[in-house]
């Protein structure tokens, strides 16, 4: 049982790993100015930004900020790791509890944003189905 955001943190990486995706931990890096991603999750097909939330409630709108850093985030690192090129990258808040909004528009379309913690296995179960639906890093 997690007790705090760290403990949270590896569990969200543990699931990851259960699904053979590798898998590196707070991740700091700067380009131009200083970053922190908290799980980056990669397999030979995938790479998730994940920004981990413990917080019992999050509005829409902070999941919203949440998700343009991460964004921010990620396209500076993606840069910097070759392991990750050629991969469909996406972006995911993970909550301990049941975030307020799912979705968040993308251009036009509704694209998944954030998840908690407990439907992590089924998204990484099926990750074909849903990649559609996920929001993705354009780079």
């Amino acid at each position: 049982v997690e007790k705090n955001w760290d403990d949270f943190e590896k569990l969200v990486a543990d699931v990851f790993q259960e699904f053979d995706y590798n898998v590196i931990r707070n991740v700091r890096f700067k380009d131009g100015r200083w970053y922190q991603i908290d799980v980056i999750a990669f397999n030979d097909r995938y790479a998730f930004f994940i920004d981990c939330k413990y917080h019992k409630y999050l509005s829409p709108s902070k999941e919203k900020v949440f998700i343009k850093d991460q964004m921010r985030r990620a396209e500076a690192y993606i840069k910097t790791d070759e392991r990750l090129t050629n991969k469909k990258a996406f972006i995911l808040l993970v909550t301990k509890y049941k975030p307020a909004s799912l979705f968040n528009y993308n251009g036009e379309k509704r694209r998944l944003i954030a998840l908690d913690i407990n439907s992590l296995n089924d998204l990484l179960k099926n990750v074909e189905i849903y990649e559609d639906s996920l929001y993705s890093l354009k780079y």
